[in-house]
């Protein structure tokens, strides 16, 4: 068996061949999806948020894969097109499947639930991403927390206990189990004794369920603790042992750009992390950058988009951070970097340490005249910057 997708107007059908007519591809797809998910009957894993979707979605299908045949949503394919294209992967040896939303508006994670029909949920966080198309973080929550909606009276949904008072009005009607996870102390799902390791990540006691366990991950960050601990209420709800979910923290392999660790020929350690940036995400970043140990740390920002009303005060309070954190170099890029490089001289980082660079290419040009051997480089901004282009250079 097996089928042909073609765009070609035929004067005259053949005689000896099936053909379906479709008017809209999409669609058929997208039915095609919903089809293949109603025939199978296995935990489906729904992953959205404002951050670390992503990362998040490689950590459970790590764990997950210790006990599970598991399928995957491949690199951010999060979208209309690409959860149906990941769904029609499904297939009968699959014993369960961890899928990414994205979404850019109301009514976009109802239409992936309705192809998808998950049975449990994660909601990474909710940010400030996406705020000038929907205009306030509350109608963010709003959009994450349809959701709920989907998820079956016996299902599970797993909350950033950070974003508790967005996401709470949308509890109401909720049936399932909720589990809030976080560093706080009235979290479900907590960390304790945390102990950062640089480059080799991190070492914490998670609480839940009255049970204590050392846990290792293996990616850097405070924020990577917390997806940790996402994924750790997914595996005990669905019963995975300890033994499993430390091994697949410990094995953890993560999607490209997402604070990917390199090293150029002269010994200058980077950080991509361009895949994609808001300021709850480079905020992160820079306390990840902090915990490196280098001579010189330097962190090169860009532009942050879709920020909305949000726009002036994020970029400044990066700044800010930046300067908090101690960064030997600030190298602001784009239009809007401006404004991360007035917040961080604004809050006291000397100015002779802050560079402003117009481009992408600017900015290589500056930094090859200033890095050395033991310096560590974070590089991060939206995707529309493109400046993965700086860590090419870079790395030639």
């Amino acid at each position: 068996m097996g089928a042909v997708i073609s765009d070609v107007n035929l004067v005259k059908a053949p005689e000896d061949k099936n053909l379906i007519i479709c008017r809209n591809p999409l669609k058929l797809l997208q039915d095609l999806a919903k089809l293949v998910r109603q025939n199978t009957n296995i935990p489906v894993v729904a992953i959205t948020g404002s951050t670390g979707k992503t990362t998040t979605k490689d950590l459970i299908f790590s764990i997950l894969s210790q006990t599970y045949n598991c399928l995957k949503t491949e690199g951010n394919y999060n979208n209309e097109l690409g959860l149906p294209l990941t769904l029609c992967k499904l297939n009968r040896e699959h014993e369960a499947a961890v899928l990414e939303m994205g979404m850019r508006g109301l009514g976009q994670i109802s239409f992936l639930c309705e192809i998808a029909q998950p049975t449990l949920g994660v909601i990474t966080n909710i940010g400030q991403v996406h705020a000038e198309l929907l205009g306030s973080q509350e109608k963010i929550a709003q959009a994450k927390a349809e959701l709920l909606e989907y998820l079956p009276p016996q299902g599970t949904v797993v909350l950033n206990i950070d974003a508790q008072s967005l996401l709470k009005p949308w509890l109401k009607n909720f049936q399932g189990q909720v589990l809030w996870f976080g560093l706080r102390e009235e979290a479900d799902i907590r960390a304790k004794n945390i102990q950062y390791l640089g480059e080799e990540g991190s070492k914490f006691t998670v609480i839940i369920n009255e049970e204590e366990e050392e846990i290792t991950v293996n990616i850097p960050g405070e924020h990577n603790i917390l997806n940790a601990l996402a994924g750790i209420g997914i595996a005990r709800t669905l019963g995975v042992g300890w033994e499993h979910i430390k091994r697949g923290l410990r094995q953890a392999q993560l999607t490209g750009m997402r604070l990917e660790i390199l090293e150029n020929d002269i010994g200058v350690k980077i950080l991509n992390d361009t895949y994609n940036a808001n300021p709850t995400s480079m905020a992160a970043s820079l306390k990840t950058l902090a915990h490196f140990s280098g001579t010189r740390k330097i962190a090169v920002l860009g532009d942050m988009y879709e920020l909305g009303i949000y726009e002036e005060e994020g970029h400044k309070l990066m700044g800010q951070i930046a300067c908090r954190e101690k960064v030997d170099l600030l190298v602001a890029v784009g239009n809007l970097g401006k404004l991360i490089g007035q917040g961080a001289i604004e809050a006291g980082l000397d100015p002779q340490k802050v560079v402003f660079a117009a481009n992408n290419e600017d900015t290589a040009r500056i930094l090859k005249g200033y890095l050395n051997k033991g310096d560590v480089v974070l590089v991060k901004g939206s995707r529309g910057m493109q400046m993965e282009e700086i860590v090419n250079e870079l790395m030639r």
